[in-house]
């Protein structure tokens, strides 16, 4: 009888030691996410930063407007908590302040923009948290065996891929053949100019002029002047803005009117209309969204940006916006707030936002990006391609100088 009785306190004793255990380890749960976001506030990168930074905030008063995301390890809805960063359009700032957010307000992931790639990967993959980064179309990130870097957006294939599929629907006796590619000497440069030229090549396009130049450049004319003597009707850029301004000036006072003008990156600044007037106008730019494009959820999106700035949402606020959709997608399939966990679930994800379609590759590139291909007609950026959601048709050939 001792002896049962001895059996039942020692039981009774370990049980109440488990109930301890489990009550202590199951901690209360947070009163919101913390999650990162890199953006250049200052700079020369701030156009892209101001833009994403719209998207994310919309979007996360979206998710909480409803409580935020259900995180099945507290049994509760819990709201997500946006901490912006401006970068200053510096990719070492970029790693410091991530860095900070991670030691300091302990982010379960990083949201951001183009210096994330160039100078904050290390910090991601050190500390074991899921990235997701637009405005970034370099394949080269992704090619370094990178865990926890993914990218809603396409990258410099992709690019070309676009910008040829809608060269490639002028009837044949009227397409242009002759391809000039000015190359600025920055990686993003090369690396643009270089997808470009892959892809002009294995569309049947000669490439008869290849002119590399120095960022901020204070003379582009020999360049320009080799394109216009080459007869090439087609010229491939990406420039920074202020060179891509320079560009179509110095081809004005050199009366040089190719057919067909691919001003990726300069283009993309909002003020590139108001700052060219007519002579900005006509050239092509790939920004991977338009506020055009009719994904579930875009109308509303515009909505919402259109009563806070006034206009429909700009380029890179849609994909931000689509990084908070499929990171809360993320989070609540994973169940928990563990990094590593809610990585996995982020290279799982399969679901359709206001970007389109979102399925990761190994590398964290996605398999079907937006294919939104933008002309600047009369100081505007139209949806020129794809076909289905384009809202007018490419102008082709440019009109000539004189009669812009």
């Amino acid at each position: 009888m001792r002896t049962k009785l001895l059996f039942y306190s020692m039981l009774w004793v370990l049980l109440m030691q488990v109930f301890a255990w489990g009550t202590m380890a199951a901690s209360p749960a947070p009163q919101n996410i913390p999650v990162g976001a890199l953006v250049s506030l200052s700079g020369f990168d701030s156009n892209l930063g101001l833009q994403a930074k719209a998207g994310y905030e919309i979007a996360v008063e979206d998710i909480n407007r409803s409580g935020g995301i259900f995180v099945k390890d507290y049994g509760k809805k819990i709201p997500l908590e946006l901490m912006v960063q401006d970068m200053e359009s510096s990719p070492t700032k970029a790693a410091s302040r991530m860095e900070w957010l991670y030691t300091s307000k302990k982010v379960v992931a990083y949201v951001g923009t183009t210096m994330i790639t160039t100078g904050g990967t290390g910090v991601t993959e050190k500390n074991k948290i899921p990235t997701i980064v637009i405005a970034s179309p370099r394949i080269i990130h992704h090619e370094r065996g990178l865990r926890y870097l993914f990218s809603p957006i396409g990258k410099t294939p992709d690019q070309a891929k676009s910008i040829f599929d809608l060269l490639d629907t002028i009837p044949a006796e009227k397409r242009p053949k002759a391809t000039a590619i000015f190359q600025e000497q920055t990686d993003m440069a090369i690396e643009t100019t270089e997808s470009l030229q892959k892809e002009a090549l294995q569309r049947g396009y000669k490439v008869t002029v290849f002119e590399k130049y120095t960022q901020m450049s204070k003379d582009l004319s020999p360049m320009i002047m080799a394109a216009k003597n080459a007869g090439a009707e087609v010229v491939l850029s990406g420039p920074v803005t202020p060179d891509g301004m320079l560009m179509m000036r110095q081809m004005r006072e050199l009366d040089y009117n190719p057919k067909v003008l691919v001003v990726i990156r300069a283009a993309d600044d909002l003020s590139w209309g108001k700052a060219m007037g007519p002579m900005g106008d006509y050239v092509i730019m790939m920004g991977f969204w338009h506020h055009r494009v009719n994904y579930p959820g875009v109308d509303k999106l515009n909505a919402t940006h259109q009563s806070m700035f006034g206009r429909p949402a700009d380029m890179q606020t849609g994909p931000a916006y689509a990084s908070i959709q499929l990171l809360s997608s993320a989070i609540e399939r994973a169940g928990t707030l563990d990094t590593t966990k809610i990585r996995d679930a982020v290279a799982a994800t399969d679901m359709m936002t206001v970007a389109g379609k979102v399925k990761f590759r190994p590398n964290g590139t996605v398999i079907d990006p937006c294919p939104a291909v933008v002309q600047w007609q009369a100081g505007t950026q139209k949806l020129v391609w794809p076909k289905e959601f384009r809202e007018t048709s490419l102008v082709y050939p440019v009109p000539s100088w004189k009669e812009r």
